[in-house]
């Protein structure tokens, strides 16, 4: 099966518990990725990951996830946090904090 088809297929369930963390894990990756005016042409969104934005969007506009759950910004300050060479006692308690509450196994 064709990437794209596999894609496609999920898309329409992109938001259970385990899509929210894909969802995270691409602002984890992608730091510089906003969900606002990702169908622009410059906004750096790849064109594979902006069927996850517009699903976003659509969930949004649904009721369906929350404001907060649409811009993951924990996601995007650990990877900030993940490239800083030094770490003061603060940000190292709420690194461990985001990573204990977004750390348990997900129940299949």
């Amino acid at each position: 099966m064709k990437m794209a088809t596999a894609l496609a297929k999920k898309t329409g369930d992109v938001f259970t518990k385990a899509s929210l963390r894909a969802w995270s894990s691409v602002a984890y990756l992608f730091p510089g990725l906003h969900p606002d005016g990702f169908e622009d042409a410059d906004s750096g969104w790849p064109r594979g990951l902006q069927r996850f934005a517009a699903e976003a969007w659509r969930r949004v506009e649904a009721g369906a996830i929350t404001e907060a759950e649409l811009y993951p910004s924990d996601a995007q300050w650990c990877v900030l946090y993940d490239r800083m060479h030094t770490h003061a006692p603060d940000e190292m308690e709420r690194r461990l904090a985001l990573a204990a509450d977004f750390g348990e196994p997900l129940s299949v």
